[in-house]
């Protein structure tokens, strides 16, 4: 239970720390944008790199997580 506990704090932590620090850039209009905590929780990822729907043009593709707003 003890390690159970542990865990679900250590991916809450973990996404609080994925939205925060950067950027999403969409492959299709490259509008850049922070998700939401549950857009990152639930989608599929590879590295930086997840399939999420872009806000502006409302089409999934696999976004890479960018530092600078630029």
């Amino acid at each position: 239970v003890v390690g159970l506990l542990l865990c679900i704090v250590g991916v809450g932590f973990s996404i609080i720390i994925e939205t925060d620090a950067g950027f999403y850039e969409c492959q299709h209009c490259h509008h850049k944008y922070v998700p939401t905590y549950k857009q990152v929780l639930w989608s599929a990822h590879m590295g930086r790199t997840r399939k999420m729907k872009c806000p502006k043009c409302n089409k999934k593709s696999w976004q890479r997580k960018t530092i600078n707003k630029d």
